[in-house]
């Protein structure tokens, strides 16, 4: 496979994980722990909701620019690969506030649900979600930026001179 159409179907993963993951990870599988958590605010649900159709708008413009959009031009595939990793970007940087967590200790919802420990450090899902989001979307990228160069350089030596 092509590093232009494997970077593209990365894109994708990374789109499709923003889209999936908080609504069914926060709206369903660990909802006590946020919409339906009684001792939440009104107001705190409010931004719960807000994030899920953040994730939603941002995984589907990347999803729209993919599919409509040459990938083959750098600057239409940085822009599916931001829409696609902005919100987990967004994620990382809000749980590193005084008083946020990436993590469920001590939440009386979930009877105090610990994070794995893998080679003795714990691993809290969220943050590694994110990372690992991130780096697919961008892995994508760079192999799309590497294709295109790789397509020039043969189109180059070829002798077909760009019109």
């Amino acid at each position: 496979m092509n590093k232009i159409l494997l970077g593209r179907k990365l894109i994708i993963v990374a789109a499709i994980l923003t889209i999936i993951v908080p609504i069914g990870v926060d709206g369903f599988l660990l909802a006590k722990a946020h919409m339906a958590n009684p001792l939440w605010l009104p107001h705190a649900k409010l931004h719960c909701a807000m994030s899920f159709f953040a994730a939603i708008s941002l995984g589907v413009s990347s999803l729209a620019v993919l599919m409509t959009r040459p990938v083959i031009d750098r600057t239409n595939a940085a822009i599916a690969t931001f829409l696609s990793t902005t919100f987990w970007l967004g994620l990382v940087f809000a749980g590193i506030l005084p008083g946020t967590s990436y993590g469920f200790l001590n939440d009386p919802n979930l009877t105090n649900l610990k994070p794995p420990i893998v080679f003795g450090i714990p691993i809290e899902l969220n943050l590694a979600t994110a990372i690992l989001s991130i780096i697919v979307g961008w892995f994508g990228f760079t192999l799309i930026f590497q294709g295109v160069e790789q397509h020039k350089k043969t189109r180059l030596r070829s002798g077909v001179a760009k019109k």
